[in-house]
């Protein structure tokens, strides 16, 4: 397992500065993982090594009764005691206690064998024995199991160096043999060989290790950075599309608009004809029997009755359709919700809604006509959308005057506006309306064009008893 300072550098982003607190976190959070990684491979290769440790050991005791037939006993003993250390250590693994000190495991687990070699040499009293291999084995042999850190590395090698002189050099000094020190000198010299290329190779696989860590890290960053970005694409094109469809929508007014403002004009030269006919008839009137007369002017006073009533919705049709904004100047509240009644009355009748209004004729606002008339058909029509199916359906109109200004009122008996929706309300495509029957414009527009008034909107709302949207606009008497 690698040590936290062996692990930092390596690790560092390319071209990203260690004093950025970002880059610090980054490479510290990296820094953890690695070392969690190293701790549970160590832990899952300490588990094969003492494993490899219990059986090979005591499987090798053939080599001694090749090698060393009358020490075959004495080193059968000592296998088995190599073997029955490493019970302890593979059982610490279980707890708490070997993941404290699995640090140390690619240490001891090499050095348990490599000291029982070393012990078997000494008691040969053979410095050049074969069995320098087997101490060979056990470091290479290793190496490949455990994710070394140098300093374990070094350690482990120290220590195996030390045993082996110490049971070869007493009997080098015995023996007094040239022929001996040259395979003592031999055995050492592969011994140290292999020791070596052991620390480079281990140091280049660290190397590799910390290079294909960081890899890996960077590119699970870059799935993840690629996965949010993924998400804030679908989040724009779902906004590009809400924008498409208010912008089609608003086209949609605007041709209406257009076309609206065309049929006003077609229609009031035909009822300019009918008016002057009604002039005429009502002279003509006058010529003839006073019993005939009488009936022709009555019958005369009712079209002339529906004529005006047809210039008046006309009259109103050209005010909404009007695309400019005129500004704001004393409006008769009156006046203005007369002319948005007009336009919804059959939809009030159709739905059964009943209708009180109590706004006072002659009561004055600062206000533009066009965005209050606009204004009140969308309140009006969300009122007739959440009275339906309802008993008793009714629409409150009122105005007053307060000590702040003007008071336009529109509440209904309906199903109420729940608390979690209150604070959005006015944002612009939320609705609660099945697909098709709203985009939730309704509200926001009303919201906006009663700021561009100076004026607000309050809420007052229970649920499945009442809402009820209070417009202050500003008195013209105070201006």
């Amino acid at each position: 397992m690698l040590a936290l300072a062996e692990v930092g550098a390596p690790l560092a982003p390319p071209g990203s500065s260690r004093s950025e607190p970002a880059a610090d976190g980054r490479v510290a959070s990296r820094t953890e993982r690695f070392e969690r990684e190293q701790l549970d491979l160590n832990l899952r290769n300490a588990r094969m090594g003492a494993w490899f440790v219990m059986i090979l050991v005591p499987l090798c005791w053939f080599l001694d009764w090749m090698a060393y037939p009358d020490r075959t006993a004495e080193f059968l003993v000592l296998r088995l005691a190599c073997a029955a250390s490493c019970v302890p250590l593979l059982l610490a693994l279980k707890g708490n206690l070997g993941r404290r000190y699995c640090r140390a495991y690619p240490v001891v687990l090499p050095l348990l064998p490599a000291l029982m070699i070393c012990f078997m040499i000494y008691l040969s009293g053979d410095p050049g024995s074969g069995y320098y291999a087997g101490v060979t084995l056990c470091i290479v042999a290793t190496a490949f199991v455990f994710h070394w850190t140098f300093r374990e590395i070094g350690i482990t090698l120290g220590l195996v160096l030390l045993a082996y002189f110490a049971a070869t050099v007493p009997n080098l000094r015995l023996h007094g043999d040239e022929r001996m020190l040259g395979i003592w000198v031999n055995n050492t010299g592969f011994i140290l060989l292999n020791c070596v290329v052991l620390y480079v190779g281990s140091r280049q696989h660290h190397a590799i290790r910390a290079r294909e860590f960081a890899s890996r890290c960077q590119v699970e960053e870059q799935r993840e950075e690629l996965a949010a970005r993924n998400e804030e694409l679908v989040e724009t094109l779902n906004r590009l599309r809400e924008t498409e469809a208010q912008l089609a929508q608003s086209e949609k007014l605007a041709s209406i608009g257009r076309l609206g403002a065309g049929i006003v004009h077609e229609i009031n030269n035909p009822l300019n004809y009918v008016k002057s006919a009604i002039f005429l008839l009502k002279k003509k009137g006058k010529l003839m029997p006073p019993e005939l007369a009488e009936s022709v002017n009555r019958i005369a006073a009712d079209i002339g009755e529906g004529v005006d009533r047809v210039s008046a919705i006309v009259s109103d049709l050209r005010t909404f359709a009007h695309p400019e904004n005129r500004g704001c100047r004393p409006v008769d509240l009156y006046e203005t919700s007369r002319k948005a009644l007009r336009l919804l009355a059959k939809e009030i009748s159709d739905r059964g809604v009943t209708l009180v209004d109590e706004i006072p004729e002659g009561l004055m606002a600062q206000a533009d006509e066009n965005y209050l008339i606009q204004i009140l058909l969308n309140l009006i029509q969300n009122s007739l959308d959440a009275l339906a199916g309802r008993e008793g359906a009714t629409i409150l109109l009122g105005a007053c005057q307060t000590a702040t200004g003007i008071d336009l009122i529109v509440r209904d008996n309906g199903s109420g506006i729940p608390q979690e929706h209150l604070s959005k309300i006015f944002d612009p495509f939320f609705t609660t309306k099945e697909v098709g029957q709203g985009m939730g414009l309704g509200l926001s527009i009303c919201f906006r064009l009663i700021q561009q008034m100076g004026g607000e909107v309050k809420i007052d709302t229970a649920v499945g008893s009442h809402t009820q949207f209070t417009l202050s606009l500003k008195n013209p008497e105070t201006l």
